[in-house]
């Protein structure tokens, strides 16, 4: 189980749109998401960056609110950098 000092740095926030549906929005990490080609980032061509991504929308804050509290530990999982060893990895696939 995640410590909730972890999930305290998962960045969300919770905003209405123009039209009036309100959306999550969280900060993710780009490999976990599937922006950004993991094999990069373990070879150490690229690192991976946080991006912010709307997560859920609907009619009412209260969903809203709801959806954040019941998906916190995904959001936390998904939102922490994706790192290697570098070198590390380099010297176990030669």
């Amino acid at each position: 189980m995640l410590s909730m000092e972890k999930m305290k740095d998962t960045q969300t926030a919770i905003e209405q749109r123009s039209d009036g549906n309100w959306v999550v929005l969280a900060k993710l990490s780009a490999v976990r998401i599937g922006i950004q080609d993991k094999e990069f980032v373990k070879r150490g061509h690229n690192i991976d960056y946080r991006v912010w991504v709307t997560c859920f929308v609907n009619k009412t804050k209260k969903a809203c609110i709801d959806w954040l509290e019941d998906n916190m530990v995904m959001l936390d999982k998904r939102s922490q950098k994706y790192s290697v060893n570098v070198r590390q990895y380099k010297e176990s696939t030669n």
